[in-house]
């Protein structure tokens, strides 16, 4: 595939529950990423589905 850049995709069943993290996607573009996760993600019919790119999540405490 080249070069491309990590989506993490987080989705939830219900509006009042929280967002879970379900998968991680690789795509060079934003859209292909919204592809790739409802591609391999959908399966189980999510209320809402995002991708978020890996350098934009801000890390509160990282694993080690």
């Amino acid at each position: 595939m080249g070069p491309g850049e990590y989506y993490e995709v987080f989705a939830r069943y219900e509006p009042d529950e929280p967002l879970r993290h379900i998968g991680t996607v690789r795509a060079r573009h934003p859209k292909d990423a919204e592809v790739f996760a409802y591609t391999l993600y959908d399966e189980w019919k999510w209320r809402e589905m995002l991708v978020v790119p890996r350098r934009e999540l801000v890390w509160l405490k990282k694993p080690e």
